[in-house]
């Protein structure tokens, strides 16, 4: 291993040599292939539905700064979660005992930072290139999608840096009390399980977590937007950004919480059953808003497959999660 970089690129390497790289990212390798997939089938169903892929790279040339900034808050948002949980791993993690000067960890995070970000940039060519549609679009697309994201994938490393020399003062622990009590969700076997999975995500919605999802679609509204498009397309963004951050808080809490019980004696699937009931409430609290959204913004009837679409992939975590509580 080179004395510039961290051994941890040596550690992830026999990780994927193993199989784990796979494990890890065939649920994303999955998303593209329906993303693809999807594509495919809108331009064998019709001639209307073909011209759909191809009009989004029109779209995107058309209304450069709103486009553009959801790839910069994306990137940003992405790459400065990563590198922050990548950086406390190697600094507070078992790698913290061994004697590697403090360089080397910020050498691989500027690497690793400039190859996932080329790697975007060529997605979003590739992604331009499978929509089809005007060369010239494309390129115009091309050129504000990747940088949005090199600038937002820039900024993500900067902050991530500053992070380390200026950590965040987080709010306090204990501010975990619900507004409303959900006990009637709670599991007659493992009845900790629910209430642990909503304190996590009351404590991460507080802290802010997703907020940028709901900026970075303010920032892309339009001025001209009226009173009623945006409160719908508002409680939209807010359905899906508090659905999401639970998902991923629930799917955490449901792995440590398989972690604490190996050991001890329990009934098959128990633990998925006890932990599948918050997320179930939530995704039926988000459905109900989005529809409130959708009612507002008129889009009727025909916008119901798209939204619970949405919030299905959202669930892919916690599917993961509960896979992986199941007896083997």
């Amino acid at each position: 291993m080179p004395m510039l970089l961290h051994p941890w690129i040596h550690e992830a390497r026999l990780a994927l040599a193993r199989g784990g790289g796979w494990r890890r990212w065939r649920m994303r390798a999955a998303l593209v292939a329906l993303g693809v997939a999807a594509v495919v089938c809108l331009r064998l169903w019709s001639a209307e539905a073909a011209a759909l892929p191809a009009a989004l790279p029109r779209l995107i040339a058309q209304l450069p700064l709103p486009f553009g900034l959801l790839a910069l808050v994306f990137a940003y948002g992405l790459a400065r979660g990563r590198l922050i949980a990548l950086d406390d791993t190697l600094r507070h993690g078992w790698w913290a005992a061994a004697p590697i000067e403090p360089a080397r960890a910020t050498r691989t995070l500027v690497m690793l930072t400039l190859i996932a970000g080329l790697a975007a940039m060529l997605v979003v060519a590739l992604a331009l290139a499978v929509l089809g549609g005007d060369s010239q679009a494309q390129r115009g697309a091309g050129a504000i999608l990747i940088a949005g994201v090199a600038l937002g994938t820039a900024l993500g490393l900067i902050s991530a840096l500053r992070h380390r020399r200026h950590p965040a003062r987080r709010m306090r622990e204990g501010a975990r009390q619900p507004l409303f009590g959900l006990t009637w969700l709670d599991d007659a076997r493992l009845p900790h399980v629910s209430d642990w999975q909503r304190r996590e995500a009351l404590l991460r919605w507080r802290r802010g977590g997703h907020a940028w999802m709901i900026g970075a679609v303010l920032l892309a509204m339009p001025g001209s937007t009226g009173a009623a498009s945006g409160a719908g397309v508002l409680l939209i963004a807010i359905a899906l950004a508090w659905f999401s951050l639970v998902v991923q808080a629930c799917a955490e809490a449901s792995a440590d919480a398989e972690r604490l019980l190996t050991s001890t004696a329990r009934a098959p699937h128990a633990l998925a059953r006890a932990a599948w009931r918050y997320p179930a409430f939530a995704f039926a609290c988000a459905a109900a808003f989005a529809a409130a959204g959708a009612a507002l913004l008129s889009l009727g009837w025909r916008a119901a497959p798209v939204l619970l679409a949405i919030l299905a992939v959202l669930c892919l975590p916690a599917l993961r999660s509960f896979h992986r509580g199941a007896p083997r």
